[in-house]
């Protein structure tokens, strides 16, 4: 794992909060944004 794919968080914790994935970069990163 590189260091830029550390696990930051799970992605239905972002998702229930609103963020909306944005992209899929790798298999195990996922790009979340969220719009104010």
């Amino acid at each position: 794992i590189t260091w830029g794919e550390l696990h930051v968080g799970s992605r239905g914790i972002f998702a229930a909060a609103g963020f909306a994935e944005v992209s899929h970069p790798t298999l195990r990163r996922v790009v979340m944004r969220i719009d104010f």
